[in-house]
């Protein structure tokens, strides 16, 4: 379809679209991806999910001196983890909304961890800064491959791959735990 200067126009299911709607539409796409919401909050808009700001919150709060933790310790850690008040913190999934199988390699934009740094790519620079953030960590995910493997997410690369859930921790990198919460929990904050 195409108006009376000749320009190419496409309705919207059918409809014709007004500059309000198109005005709108424009700003949804144009609108950021990552909340900073204070208090050491970042809200996906996308994933509808609510990330700790502190990439290494284990060791900001003493939980192991540099916040390593193993599998098993870190599903327990954010399990119980109470965050200005507010408790239901879990690990990020390495599946895709729709998926039942993970994506296993390099350049990873998949699963919860991908999908932030991919998010974060899209913002303009510096806009949303993660505190204690190693682009050498390795993050767990709570996604488990079999009884003795689990997900972990390099940040170096971007590579999403097989962990062992028991292993002697490597050296070369850190394995942390960065909590997630399943929707904007800043509504849920006590303001006092």
């Amino acid at each position: 379809m195409t108006d009376d200067r000749g320009v190419l126009r496409a309705p919207l299911r059918g409809g014709r679209r007004g500059f309000m709607a198109d005005l709108f539409l424009r700003m949804l796409w144009r609108r950021a991806p990552l909340i900073d919401r204070g208090l050491g909050l970042i809200y996906d808009l996308e994933r509808d999910i609510t990330w700790l700001k502190d990439a290494n919150y284990a060791a900001t709060i003493g939980r192991t001196p540099d916040g390593q933790l193993s599998w098993g310790d870190a599903m327990a850690w954010v399990a119980s983890l109470e965050y200005c008040g507010i408790a239901g913190w879990r690990l990020p999934t390495a599946l895709d909304p729709g998926e039942s199988v993970p994506y296993v390699g390099q350049d990873c934009r998949r699963g919860e961890l991908g999908h932030l740094f991919q998010a974060a790519s899209r913002m303009p620079r510096d806009s949303i800064v993660a505190e204690n953030f190693s682009s050498w960590s390795i993050y767990w995910t709570s996604t488990e491959a079999s009884a003795t493997e689990v997900f972990g997410f390099k940040l170096s690369g971007l590579e999403q791959g097989l962990l062992e859930k028991d292993l002697g921790l490597p050296t070369g990198n850190l394995v942390l735990a960065w909590p997630v919460h399943d929707g904007d929990v800043y509504a849920l904050l006590d303001p006092t």
